[in-house]
């Protein structure tokens, strides 16, 4: 039961990585690092911007999250198996990054091309709901221990 949620929670956290790569090669054509043109069928003109600028082309914001992903599932990892006691605050730093991921695609106007935006966004919702489980499950299995550790020691 121990390593359930964190396999479940590394398995949603790369395939939501994965489905930032796959929307990179389908919109822009597999161009991970080059300037972005025009995806295939879109009107002549700027496009439409978000509220807020973003930071790096969306092509490179897409990569970077599937590398997010992949360093957060790797931490998660060696955190569970070398500080247990930092944990929770791993757990915390995903359902953050999840978090703005999921803003910053409101912020875009809530794409969806080709049905993998709204896949995304389900798999991030389920993502949360797993992480804010396995806090739960830290939280009540410390308050177990330091039950334990109060009544040896009164």
């Amino acid at each position: 039961m121990y390593w359930i949620l964190p396999l479940i929670i590394s398995g949603l956290a790369l395939a939501d990585g994965a489905i930032h790569i796959v929307l990179d090669i389908v919109i822009f054509r597999g161009n991970f690092f080059g300037r972005l043109g025009p995806p295939p069928g879109a009107p002549a003109g700027p496009p439409p911007g978000p509220p807020v600028p973003l930071p790096l082309p969306l092509n490179q914001l897409f990569l970077l999250n599937f590398v997010g992903y992949v360093v957060l599932v790797a931490l998660l990892w060696f955190v569970l198996l070398r500080l247990p006691t930092w944990l929770r605050r791993m757990d915390g730093l995903i359902v953050a990054y999840v978090a703005v991921v999921f803003l910053g695609w409101v912020d875009l106007g809530e794409p969806n091309p080709m049905g993998l935006g709204y896949l995304s966004k389900g798999i991030e919702l389920v993502l949360l709901a797993a992480l804010l489980t396995y806090a739960w499950v830290l939280s009540s299995s410390s308050a177990a221990v330091g039950d334990r550790r109060a009544a040896v020691h009164p």
